[in-house]
């Protein structure tokens, strides 16, 4: 197995993980669920917002996938397995979702 098809299964992994706390911060935020799960998945989700505002709006990983000859040409997730249309939907689907549920467990907190 190559050092690329690593990275990619590194960031795939990591997509899965955040994919799943911003969608139990989502319900979470719904249906008034707080806790120590609630609290691993703001951590996790604010992590990966900083990191990724701090490199310009990319993956850190992108550019190591990218230095290794992939191919994909899409700039935010080019180290993905996921066909491009929808990778390239990721970031505006996953900020929205994270988005909101932050802000329902936010307004939660404050009624």
């Amino acid at each position: 197995m190559t050092t690329l098809f690593w990275i990619k299964s590194l960031h795939t992994l990591v997509f899965v993980v955040e994919s799943i706390a911003i969608l139990y911060i989502l319900y979470s935020g719904i249906f008034d669920v707080g806790g120590t799960g609630l609290l691993i998945a703001v951590i996790l989700v604010l992590a990966e917002i900083v990191v990724f505002v701090a490199n310009g709006l990319r993956c850190p990983l992108t550019k190591f996938a990218k230095q290794l000859g992939d191919t994909t040409g899409n700039d935010f997730v080019a180290d993905m397995f996921l066909p491009e249309r929808f990778a390239r939907m990721i970031p505006l689907v996953c900020g929205g979702l994270a988005f909101i549920g932050l802000a329902l467990v936010g307004w939660r907190l404050l009624v």
